[in-house]
Order: structure tokens, then C-alpha cells, then sequence
């Protein structure tokens, strides 16, 4: 970069963080990688991106070469604070991401998932292949809660949300199925899914007992009381494996799932028939969903080497818009007032 343009790009830099502090609508992609990688080669920025809803440039968070799972922010804090689950743990900001701190130790790694209480920055949960962390002091330190979670299939946990209508029950996905805790993560019992390999499992935003979960051979299923009783929802279907599934928060019972070379499906009947979508997508390999809180037709998929993606007519159609060949493990829009 030459010692002209230097300045400007620093400004640039600062208003845009300055306008995530505002309040304004963020996208986040989290990556594990953003070009392949070959025996003597360097490795090329990867780890935490973001731009606003209304932006075309994507700016970079973080230390380099960071393996990025998932990111989450603590909505009532206007974006200062922010916590990043990596490979290496859990890294922190109270900055709004000008600066990072690894805040787990060396027994906590590959950590896939984060989450902020949505009224109390003091609590923050963690999961990874080992099971599910509890954090009562902002993130600065860790422990584990395993309790009822009793084979090593149950604590490798893939995804988690906080339900709306309390946060202190919480629902995770794992290799062994759905759990659920009511006590904000001290003991777990497992839900009515006898299915395994549970990769992904989400909440209705307006109807709570509503759930879905996205399996790794066994296509989608829903449930219609809080997880005592699943079926499946495979009308138009024709794939099997599903790592993403995303509600429009506008119309929640229109919804879009994607996964192993599927593209991206829409439902509009709240699960039950689906329509196929991939014109545009170069990567039908999708691991990531988020649709635009403001705009239902705007959907954004994070692709496994392809980066992202976005759809302006409710997923029929795509066009790349950056993180090039970025392998995409998360993507998600936060606004102040939204839940987790």
C-alpha cells in the first residue's frame, strides 16, 4: 500500500468501525481458511470479516491466519463487544475489534460456537468437540458443564441457541442428538430426536416451539412442541446432509437450508415442501445461511471454498461478494436488538 493511500485506508477503517459502534447492521463471516494452502506457500488472511448491510467492501478483524468458527456480539453494547470462537479457544474484544484477547486456556480448543446472554454481557456460553463452556465473568474465564451429556457422541456439540422465551434454557446439537438444559447449561437431558449426527438445530423467531435441526445423512427435520416429538421434512428434498438453516425474521414461516453440495433450499410453509435454488452458486457446498432482518429477499450463504454469496430475490439467483475462496463456517447479521 503506498504512503498516500495509507492514511486513507486507516480512516476508512475508523469510520467503519465507528458506525458498528453506532448501531448500525453487520454481517459477519467467519472463516477457517480464504485460499487453499500448499507446502511452502504463506497463508493468506483468514479468520473474522465484516461489513456493513449497506457496504460492498469487506473489512478484516483479528490476528492473521486465524481458523474462525463462529462470532457473536453483545447486542445492547452498540458492538463493542464481541467474542470469536477459534481453533486455538475463545478471543475477546471490548473494543469493537480493534483489539483481541485469547481469554481460554489450553484445555479449551477448537471452539465452534459463542454466545452472549442477551441481557447480561457477564454471561457468555462455548461449545466445542469436548462439550459445553459457561463463562460468568464477560469471557474472561471458562468452565465446563457436562453434566447428562454421558458419551463422547453427546459432548462433540455442533450448534446451540438460547431459547426466546427464556435464555436460561438452552438447546444444543451434537453427535448423539438434541439436548436441552433449563438451568442455563449446569445439567442437560436429551429431546425426542433419535437421530444422530445432528449438525445444526434452530428456533422459530416468532413461534418458539417450533424447531429445526439439520443432520449429517439424514436430511431435515422439525419439531412442533420444543423437541419432545420430531418429523421429517424431506417434500422436494433431494440431499441429505444439512450444516445451515436460517429464518426470515420478517416472514418466519419462510426459511432456507443448505449443506453438503445442495445449494440453498427455501421453504415457505414453515418446513413442509421445499424448492431448490443454485443459479449463480460456483460452490454448491453451503455451510452458512443469514437473511437481511430489514430485506427477506436478501439472503447471504457462506460457501466451503467459494466465500460468499448473496441472493437478492429470495434465494433464486447469486452473486459472489467477496471473502475470495473463503471457506465460510459462519456467517450471521447482528443488529442492537436483536436476541441471540
Amino acid at each position: 500500500m503506498s504512503k498516500l493511500l495509507a492514511p486513507l485506508f486507516f480512516m476508512l477503517c475508523v469510520l467503519f468501525v465507528g458506525s458498528l459502534q453506532s448501531g448500525e447492521a453487520t454481517v459477519y463471516a467467519v472463516t477457517l481458511s480464504t485460499s487453499y494452502t500448499h507446502t511452502g506457500q504463506n497463508h493468506t488472511q483468514s479468520g473474522l470479516f465484516y461489513r456493513s448491510l449497506s457496504d460492498t467492501v469487506w473489512y478484516f478483524s483479528g490476528r492473521p491466519n486465524n481458523r474462525a468458527y463462529n462470532v457473536d456480539r453483545f447486542a445492547p453494547a452498540n458492538g463493542r463487544i464481541l467474542g470469536l470462537a477459534t481453533h486455538n479457544g475463545v478471543q475477546m474484544s471490548w473494543d469493537g475489534g480493534k483489539t483481541w484477547k485469547v481469554t481460554s486456556d489450553w484445555r479449551m480448543t477448537e471452539v465452534n460456537n459463542i454466545r452472549f446472554h442477551p441481557t447480561d454481557s457477564s454471561i457468555v456460553y462455548a461449545t466445542s468437540p469436548y462439550g459445553f463452556y459457561k463463562s460468568i465473568d464477560g469471557g474472561h474465564s471458562w468452565t465446563q458443564h457436562n453434566l447428562g451429556l454421558n458419551n463422547v457422541d453427546a459432548t462433540f456439540v455442533s450448534s446451540l441457541f438460547l431459547d426466546s422465551r427464556n435464555p436460561d434454557t438452552i438447546v444444543i446439537s451434537t453427535e448423539d442428538g438434541v439436548y436441552r438444559s433449563t438451568d442455563a447449561g449446569q445439567k442437560w437431558q436429551r429431546l425426542g430426536l433419535a437421530v444422530r449426527n445432528i449438525r445444526i438445530v434452530v428456533q422459530n423467531p416468532q413461534k418458539p416451539e417450533l424447531m429445526f435441526a439439520g443432520t449429517e445423512d439424514n436430511g431435515i427435520y422439525a419439531s412442533l412442541n420444543n423437541g419432545e416429538n420430531w418429523e421429517k421434512c424431506d417434500t422436494g428434498v433431494m440431499h441429505n446432509t444439512f450444516y445451515a438453516l436460517a429464518f426470515d425474521p420478517q416472514q418466519p414461516t419462510t426459511m432456507y437450508a443448505g449443506g453438503f453440495q445442495t445449494g440453498v433450499y427455501q421453504s415457505t410453509d414453515s418446513g413442509k415442501t421445499w424448492k431448490h435454488h443454485f443459479r449463480g452458486l460456483d460452490d454448491l457446498d453451503i455451510h452458512s445461511l443469514a437473511v437481511d432482518p430489514f430485506n427477506g429477499r436478501r439472503i447471504y450463504a457462506g460457501t466451503i471454498n467459494s466465500g460468499v454469496y448473496l441472493s437478492e430475490d429470495s434465494g433464486k439467483s447469486w452473486n459472489f461478494i467477496g471473502v475470495d475462496k473463503g471457506h465460510v463456517w459462519g456467517l450471521t447479521i447482528k443488529t442492537n436488538e436483536e436476541q441471540p
